[in-house]
């Protein structure tokens, strides 16, 4: 099968929380073409590479090349988690390696990313491939992974973007609300009605709940997703999947 995506190339060049639904619907698309039956399914860094061999992006062919045996480093010679980048002597293809020998004991890590770099690939590649930047190479350092679930301000735009993508191909919003109200109902929690970027007929978690409890529930769906629970608790807040109190007592 060959995965195909076509999304709108005029996406803006700066960072904008209003625009991030735009790029979670983009790795939702790519997910459904790769579990049709299962979208929810939840994914492996050791799928990536069969999973994602190539994407044709708005028309054009970009093969990718995985490599996870190696370490990465960038050009002050720091060791770092992976890397996506082109070279000019193989036209349509996108290099990306994943520091595997420093991630072996962090499935994590390394399965965020390999999301993130395959973000990098959607969005930033096609255009590089095709004449009108010069060649690609970007990294993602343990500082950068460390920042990039919530610091938007942290990082440049393609980095945020492609965060975004991440988060959004590995912890879909209607799988995340799903798995999150099936948990609650069983721990009984208190839910309440407001919108949400999960599905639109279903209720969230009150952040009235005992902390504890919801941090009990993250950590849960965390290891059901495969991430970390600090980037699960990130999902739930930008999906806003569970409410949050403001000064005044309420519920925001």
């Amino acid at each position: 099968m060959t995965l195909s995506l076509t999304y709108a190339p005029s996406f803006p060049d700066r960072r904008n929380a209003d625009d991030a639904p735009r790029f979670w619907l983009v790795a939702n698309m790519l997910r459904r073409q790769v579990f049709p039956r299962e979208p929810e399914q939840p994914l492996e860094a050791s799928d990536m590479p069969k999973l994602f061999p190539g994407i044709v992006i708005n028309g054009r062919a970009v093969e990718i090349a995985w490599d996870f045996q190696h370490h990465v480093h960038d050009t002050a010679g720091l060791e770092v988690y992976g890397v996506c980048e082109t070279d000019a002597e193989l036209a349509g293809t996108a290099n990306v390696c994943i520091n595997g020998p420093l991630l072996h004991n962090r499935p994590d890590i390394m399965l965020s990313t390999a999301a993130h770099e395959l973000g990098h690939v959607v969005f930033d590649i096609p255009e590089t491939l095709g004449g009108q930047a010069a060649s690609y190479r970007h990294y993602r350092s343990a500082e950068a992974a460390d920042n990039a679930f919530r610091n938007a301000a942290a990082v440049c735009f393609c980095e945020w973007r492609a965060n975004e993508f991440m988060g959004a191909l590995l912890a879909p919003a209607l799988a995340v609300h799903r798995r999150l109200l099936h948990h609650a109902r069983n721990e009984r929690l208190a839910i309440v009605r407001t919108r949400s970027a999960g599905h639109p007929a279903w209720p969230v978690v009150s952040g009235d709940n005992d902390p504890d409890a919801v941090a009990g529930i993250t950590e849960v769906l965390a290891q059901e997703f495969g991430v970390s629970p600090r980037f699960m608790s990130v999902r739930l807040d930008q999906y806003k999947l569970i409410t949050r109190r403001n000064r005044t007592g309420g519920r925001s």
